[in-house]
């Protein structure tokens, strides 16, 4: 079996990039596909209203005081 700090020594800085990129996009898919979707639309817009919320008074569903 080879060992981690082998591995990680044959590696150039290329393929540094490229392990960089490819963890990065599986990341975002990952986030973009968690977070996407007719499922959350009403924590979205819940979300979307906080801004234009009073301070006295308005709690999410989900907040706690």
């Amino acid at each position: 079996m080879i060992r981690f700090s082998e591995l990680v020594s044959a590696l150039s800085p290329t393929q540094y990039a490229e392990l960089a990129l490819v963890l990065f996009v599986l990341v975002f898919v990952g986030v973009a596909f968690r977070h996407g979707g007719k499922r959350r639309a009403t924590e979205h817009a819940e979300a979307a209203q906080l801004p234009l919320a009073d301070d006295t008074g308005w709690v999410s569903k989900g907040a706690r005081r």
